[in-house]
């Protein structure tokens, strides 16, 4: 993997700063998301794009369960569908609401259609 394979991005929110760190693979999309100074591990969930008879991007949670689950779900599914492509995606944002996870989606829609 060569640097220019990754990007890196941030934008302010509702709840402050948001980083995003995405990496092209080979075979999909890594997007490490925080809302603090590094990057964690936190909520995860993989998507897959539509196709093979399906209308919609299949998803499953890792580690996750609840509110949250569906929430990460969700961000990876849109992303999976924008970009054609498998994503996963580590969503390190301490108290992530539904408000914060719309701004978030709109921060990746914005920075991956342009």
């Amino acid at each position: 993997m060569k640097y220019d394979d990754i990007s890196e991005f941030s934008a302010e929110t509702s709840e402050g700063t948001i980083r995003v760190r995405a990496i092209q693979l080979e075979n999909g999309l890594l997007l490490l998301v925080s809302n603090s100074e590094k990057y964690r591990l936190g909520l995860s969930a993989v998507a897959i794009p539509p196709g093979s008879g399906r209308t919609d991007s299949t998803s499953t949670g890792l580690f996750t369960t609840g509110t949250d689950a569906h929430l990460v779900r969700t961000v990876a599914e849109h992303v999976s569908s924008w970009t054609n492509q498998t994503c996963m995606i580590v969503m390190g944002v301490k108290n992530l609401t539904r408000q914060i996870t719309v701004e978030i989606t709109t921060l990746l829609r914005n920075h991956l259609l342009t």
